[in-house]
């Protein structure tokens, strides 16, 4: 069995990929620095629910005992926690599993920057799976993550983008600006109300500042690219939250929602 992972810098996100089906995941936050990450890793990540149908009797748990065929474990590494944590807590229970690590060299995609080597593998891995879905076709890939990512994709080349503070980085920054502006939580639901403008109140107003502000971000990047045909594809944890905003305010755009394109791109570059 192969398992494709993206340790991030807030989440490790793990998908199983299996004939004719769709991608099966699981998402959980990564443990706070300093904490027990060997309790956290075994009593959850290695209890999915999402697993349970591909190791049957064993409810979903990866143990030696119950699940002793080894697996392989393709680990693309995009944020800053260390995936040799992530290996030494697997082969203390499992100790005959295999783990193979992305690298830019596993990714077939031209790439047209001033300094290849120094580009995050998340962003070549979402684009590398986005020319492999849609083939040659202008793109703009939005990841909207811990920090939002917008990458353009040309002649199946990655040309470079723009990155910016995700939600959660933004909002915290507000009290740096004044102590009389509070940290607004973000959305904890893709299916989260819009924020509305004019906002009424300081809280409203911080909240239509996040999410509006990010929308016209992104769709000046999209004008500039000057190709009516370019595909918009959202990824990450925040994507289907901006997906109604962006569709609203970018005529006849139709925005493609891949939540799950690093770990795509880890599947196709690894264990296709």
């Amino acid at each position: 069995m192969n398992i494709a992972v993206d340790i991030g810098n807030t989440r490790v996100k793990c998908g199983l990929f299996l004939p004719d089906r769709e991608c099966e995941v699981g998402c959980l936050p990564l443990p706070p620095r300093g904490g027990k990450f060997a309790d956290y890793f075994l009593h959850r990540m290695l209890q999915w629910d999402f697993l349970s149908d591909e190791v049957g009797a064993c409810g979903g748990r990866l143990t030696a005992d119950d699940y002793p065929a080894p697996i392989t474990w393709w680990i693309a590494q995009t944020g800053s926690f260390p995936w040799q944590t992530l290996k030494a807590e697997i082969l203390k229970i499992r100790t005959r599993d295999q783990f193979k690590i992305i690298t830019r060299q596993h990714i077939p995609l031209e790439v047209d920057v001033d300094a290849p080597e120094k580009v995050g593998i998340d962003r070549l891995l979402a684009a590398f799976a986005a020319t492999t879905e849609y083939g040659d076709v202008p793109m703009l890939i939005v990841d909207a993550g811990s920090a939002i990512t917008v990458d353009v994709v040309q002649n199946q080349t990655f040309r470079g983008g723009a990155i910016l503070p995700g939600l959660a980085a933004l909002s915290a920054t507000y009290p740096k600006i004044s102590e009389n502006l509070p940290v607004v939580p973000v959305p904890n639901s893709p299916s989260a109300t819009r924020p509305v403008y004019p906002g009424k109140n300081t809280q409203s107003a911080i909240q239509s500042g996040l999410y509006w502000g990010i929308i016209g971000a992104i769709r000046q990047f999209y004008g500039a690219l000057r190709e009516s045909r370019a595909l918009l594809i959202l990824t990450g944890g925040d994507a289907e939250y901006f997906l109604p905003g962006l569709a609203s305010e970018i005529a006849t755009l139709q925005p493609k929602h891949r939540p799950h394109l690093v770990l795509e791109g880890i599947r196709w570059c690894g264990f296709r």
